[in-house]
């Protein structure tokens, strides 16, 4: 056991390289010019990009207690990042969706994870990036 712990095994080998991917987008972002923004809100910004959500629901995605997406959700929308929407299908839950502001982060953001897809291309090559892409595409559990 000692010795797997000490390789480099799959699982802490993919966690290191997505916290440095995340780490370099968001260097990037305040690079450009930008306030900085936590992973966290960056991931929030990021789900209620692809639908309008409660805070719930976010909570339960990123797995954190439902006061912690709160305070995350009212810092965003102190800055400007998201608001609160109302449905006429469901008056009791609030959802959040985002602002211009919210919108822009998400383009730059991909503008950005588009360069740095690049930069991995020029270092390990097209073949190796489109292969790994199909492997991080597939269904690894059932």
């Amino acid at each position: 056991m000692q010795t797997y712990l000490n390789e480099n095994n799959l699982v802490d080998l993919i966690s290191d390289k997505h916290a440095k991917l995340r780490k370099k987008v968001i260097e990037a972002w305040v690079q450009n010019g930008e306030e900085k923004i936590t992973d966290t809100e960056s991931y929030m910004i990021a789900i209620i990009h692809k639908e309008s959500t409660t805070v719930a629901q976010i909570a339960k995605k990123i797995g954190m207690s439902r006061q912690g997406a709160h305070k995350c959700a009212k810092v965003l929308m102190e800055r400007g990042y998201i608001k609160i929407e109302e449905h006429q299908d469901n008056s009791r839950d609030k959802f959040l969706c985002l602002t211009d502001k919210g919108r822009y982060f998400m383009d730059e953001t991909l503008h950005i994870k588009r360069n740095i897809e690049e930069e991995i291309i020029k270092s390990i090559g097209r073949e190796k990036f489109d292969m790994m892409k199909e492997i991080f595409s597939s269904s690894w559990f059932k």
